[in-house]
């Protein structure tokens, strides 16, 4: 009996991680776009500090004991969708650098994508 317990933990185990990474893999893919934000060259710098200080804590977050495994999952969730935004916007900066010399470059973001960059520039829907 015991023994069976036991595999039907490590097969519980097995598709919790599986069940993870199917969720990474869902997290790591856009939606669709829902806004176009405008970044100037001159902002760049600023813009990927921000992201960064903020991904840094999520991350210390998660590195801590004591959240639930609910918790965690959503902190993973948001970290996520701010690697997505970085990512766009630095392909946006070198598409706009090799395109030539212009002061902005635009990013196409979904509403997660847009609700978080919102919140880490500080823009105000009108």
């Amino acid at each position: 009996m015991e023994e069976k317990k036991q595999t039907a933990g490590r097969e519980m185990v097995k598709d919790m991680k599986y069940l993870v990474k199917m969720l990474h893999r869902e997290w790591e893919r856009s939606g669709r776009t829902k806004a176009e934000v405008a970044v100037t060259f001159s902002d760049t710098a600023e813009v990927k500090k921000r992201f960064a200080e903020v991904i840094r804590r999520k991350q210390r977050q998660l590195d801590t004991e004591g959240l639930s495994f609910r918790e965690n999952m959503e902190l993973s969730r948001e970290n996520f969708i701010l690697l997505r935004v970085v990512k766009k916007i630095v392909k946006a900066e070198e598409k706009s650098n090799h395109t030539g010399m212009k002061l902005k470059y635009t990013v196409e973001l979904d509403k997660e994508e847009y609700r978080q960059f919102c919140e880490i520039i500080g823009i105000q829907e009108a």
